[in-house]
């Protein structure tokens, strides 16, 4: 018997191994093989360095990474941690396989052996080609370990429910501990795991005494904390993180890392983003958007297996239910009410609990068709020698038929394979690093300041900056780098790195920020100097107000003068904006005859979609120029200038600024 059960965990180790090659091999071949924007490109040099990482830090992952990076000898650092990702991912599927396998033993332990590995296969391959999971896989990305977390908790939960050891309570506490140093969300299978472990009734038991239930239960928790302890690493680091403070001027410091007391518990409880979590704005539109990603993950075929599994579940292990089933609520909960713009990928963890129902569900199909195919053909087995050899039969080919049928459930990771293939990939993706190159290589000045309105596109930079060491004098500045107002916004960005004195340059063309500076072409960038002067034109009280809206137009240019038939006329607006703006605003511009006949006009929205009104803020000075081709058949004399502000908060209607004033006129000769 002993035999045979070692044998039977070798099988499934090989098995559970070969699907983790499998998705190895996939996850290479796809495989990012460069410098990535975004966090993916963050956490290509936090680790090397080793660094601070965004809240809440994830210490683990960066120590775990600089171990990575350091001891392996080829590929560019980017690459080397894109590749961590993938062997992580690998092991989470293989864990996923045993999770699978497991449940399988627990739930359906009369259906064959091999029909239980051959589905547990086919379910973690699914999961491995899940489109969120496989994305994550293939960039320098936390959710691969967060992923190999959750699978090893539960299956180590499920193991302690089943075999009663406590080794098994006490690693489960530790490595909770350690999921919960990695990413907070890992808290959220706590309420799942208690409500697992009551009804599986694998408490200390009813003849313990409430003391000993008591040290029990702080045993655990001491371990559970203790990995907690690894966040201690973010004040150590502090002092060698050259990111941690940057100094814009002598008098403009940039400090990314506060390193006190105060800093630390902001940091790791990631208090910057407590603004998105908004149960009040849950609506419909998110669960829709809920629904289309577990399609998008698993098909309707996944689905149906999926509910089918629920079904299997509640009837046959619903202490097996309420582990994954109260985790998958609680992670999709979360989910629902926190509104970042990447909240698809912290839906991983409940796209892996789904397929394990489908896994569950998947193995009740195949079970019941071979019972009832190896029923038809051989009845059911007589009382004699006949009798027990016909039902040895039956039991062999019920396995067989089983096994066989499990293998038509490969039909759906081969088509997720196929069709998602082409937009999963990495493979070819140099973009960022080919921009880079490009911006690196630029004669730019020294101490320059690059300017984007976009974090994700600036980390390449610091990458290169910080473990190739090119340009470490150029500064990257993005809206939100520091969370103080003066940083808000990309126009207060570009304020404060004009007010620097360094030469400021934008990345990539932001034609709206021409209302804040001068901008004209270097290159590959766009040179960006302070605008100077006062309007040609001032006019003293002309205020544009709605309700509690008001901006002030101080006055204005037009070039040439006199203007002339068929040629352009500049007009250049002077906004100063005395309260913030709701909506993006439209600026229209008229030229009215001495018959209040239209002959020409401007309309478009300042700011443009880099810097659109609903971001400007009170005191600033913006400069908003019209373009007006006069048309060649108009007389000379003198045209009424009219100036006004409206929004269009939905088609066909338009709510004006207060009305469209004269504010002058304009010579034609």
């Amino acid at each position: 018997m002993k035999a045979r059960l070692n044998a039977a965990t070798r099988a499934d180790w090989w098995l559970g191994a070969a699907v983790g090659l499998a998705a190895l091999a996939l996850y290479s071949q796809t495989l990012a093989p460069t410098v990535l924007q975004a966090d993916g490109g963050e956490f290509q040099f936090v680790p090397w360095l080793p660094g601070i990482a965004h809240p809440t830090g994830y210490p683990l992952y960066v120590l775990l990474g600089w171990v990575w990076t350091h001891a392996l000898p080829w590929g560019s650092v980017a690459w080397r941690m894109n590749l961590l990702s993938a062997m992580l991912a690998a092991l989470a599927v293989s864990l996923t396989y045993a999770v699978t396998r497991q449940i399988l033993a627990q739930t359906a332990a009369e259906a064959p052996t091999a029909g239980q590995r051959v589905i547990a296969a086919a379910t973690a391959v699914t999961f491995a080609v899940t489109a969120t999971f496989w994305s994550q896989a293939i960039i320098a990305e936390v959710y691969a370990l967060h992923t190999l977390f959750v699978a090893a908790i539960i299956g180590l939960a499920l193991n302690y429910g089943l075999q009663k050891k406590s080794v098994y309570s006490y690693l489960l506490a530790l490595l909770f501990g350690l999921g919960l140093t990695h990413h907070i969300t890992t808290i959220l299978l706590l309420p799942a795991l208690l409500v697992y472990l009551w009804l599986a009734n694998r408490w200390a038991g009813p003849e313990s005494s409430a003391f000993d239930k008591i040290k029990w239960l702080a045993a655990h928790a001491g371990l559970a904390a203790l990995p907690l302890l690894l966040y201690l690493y973010l004040p150590l680091a502090a002092p060698n993180t050259p990111y941690a403070t940057l100094h814009l001027s002598e008098s403009q410091p940039l400090v990314l890392y506060e390193n006190s007391l105060r800093g630390f518990v902001q940091h790791v409880t990631a208090t910057v983003f407590t603004g998105e979590v908004r149960p009040a704005a849950v609506g419909a539109e998110r669960l829709a958007l809920t629904w289309q990603l577990l399609r998008q993950q698993i098909g309707w075929a996944g689905i149906l297996l999926a509910g089918l599994g629920l079904v299997v579940l509640w009837q046959q292990r619903r202490d097996i239910l309420a582990l994954t089933g109260l985790g998958f609520i609680a992670i999709a909960g979360f989910n629902l009410i926190y509104f970042i713009g990447d909240v698809y990928v912290l839906f991983i963890p409940a796209w892996l609990l789904v397929c394990l129902w489908l896994g569950v569900g998947a193995l009740s199909v195949a079970h019941g068709l071979a019972r009832r195919f190896v029923q038809r053909k051989l009845g059911a087995p007589e009382e004699s020698a006949v009798g027990y050899l016909t039902g040895r039969l039956k039991q062999n080919m019920l396995g067989l038929t089983t096994a066989g049928l499990s293998l038509f459930f490969f039909a759906l990771p081969l088509t997720l394979l196929a069709t998602q293939f082409d937009t999963v990939t990495q493979a070819a993706n140099i973009e960022a690093e080919q921009r880079w190159q490009q911006i690196l290589a630029e004669p730019l000045p020294p101490a320059a300041v690059l300017l984007s309105n976009d974090r994700n596109e600036m980390m390449p930079m610091w990458y290169y900056q910080y473990v190739e060491h090119r340009r470490p004098d150029l500064l990257g500045l993005f809206p939100l780098i520091v969370p103080d107002p003066a940083f808000a916004t990309v126009g207060s960005v570009l304020d404060q790195a004009l007010a620097s004195g360094r030469p400021v340059y934008l990345i990539k063309p932001m034609d709206g920020l021409s209302l804040k500076a001068n901008l004209s072409p270097a290159g590959t960038l766009v040179q960006a100097t302070p605008l100077t002067g006062q309007p040609a034109i001032p006019l003293p009280n002309q205020i544009f107000a709605s309700g509690d809206e008001r901006i002030r137009l101080l006055g204005y240019d037009l070039a040439p003068t006199p203007a002339a038939p068929d040629a352009a006329l500049t007009v250049t607006l002077y906004w100063q904006v005395m309260s913030p703006l709701s909506t993006d605003t439209t600026s229209t511009v008229q030229l009215l005859d001495g018959s209040d006949q239209r002959v020409a006009q401007s309309d478009h929205r300042p700011g443009g979609d880099y810097y659109p009104s609903h971001l400007w803020q009170p005191g600033e000075i913006l400069r908003d120029q019209h373009q007006i081709q006069l048309p060649a058949s108009i007389l000379p004399g003198r045209l009424r200038l009219l100036v006004g502000l409206y929004s269009q908060p939905e088609p066909g209607v338009i709510v004006g600024l207060g009305s469209t004033s004269e504010i002058g006129a304009v010579t034609v000769d």
